[in-house]
């Protein structure tokens, strides 16, 4: 049960009672899911592709938002899914990744630089990205990611104030990080 000591009781921990404890929940791994995504992310972007991917953020959830065919996509697409909010989110994401890939192809990546920025800017630009890309996509599809997601993010990742944080957040960075690279 347990040892005294001068009189105190010790309690006896067993070590197995202890290692059991220390089992993450499913909070615990999304973070550490969302750790090593930006680290990747961070990775194998590198300084000037960080800059061409937050345009291309941009320029996809503006056209995102003006897109004018989803009505003619969603009877195409519903064998895939008969929701507008997901084939927004899907939209959104094509869109992405065809902007990226155009503007990496272009003039704008040898213009786009951040050659004299450090590693942790880097990193901490790929996270403000991660986080922008995800508040749009919660904020499109808000009831089906819901259900999926830990709760204690959603204050952080949806509305409209979240939101337009996230989307001025990476511009701050870009002030403070050019002004680094000035001095």
């Amino acid at each position: 049960m347990g040892s005294y000591l001068n009189g105190i009781k010790i309690p006896e921990f067993s070590k197995l009672s202890a290692i059991s404890s220390l089992s993450p929940g499913p909070q615990h791994l999304f973070a550490i899911l969302v750790v090593i995504c930006v680290l990747l992310l961070g990775l194998s972007l590198g300084r000037t592709r960080a800059l061409i991917s937050l345009l291309a953020i941009y320029i996809a959830f503006a056209l995102q938002a003006m897109f004018p065919f989803f009505g003619n996509v969603q009877e195409y697409t519903k064998s895939f899914t008969s929701d507008l909010n997901l084939l927004r989110a899907a939209v959104f994401l094509a869109l992405y990744c065809i902007i990226f890939g155009v503007l990496n192809k272009t003039v704008l990546r040898h213009r786009f630089t951040m050659g004299e920025s450090s590693f942790v800017s880097i990193l901490i630009m790929s996270l403000l990205q991660l986080s922008l890309v995800v508040s749009i996509i919660f904020n499109i599809v808000p009831a089906y990611i819901q259900s999926k997601t830990p709760s204690f993010i959603w204050p952080y990742l949806t509305g409209q104030i979240p939101l337009f944080a996230w989307a001025v957040a990476p511009i701050l960075l870009l002030l403070f990080i050019g002004r680094d690279s000035r001095r």
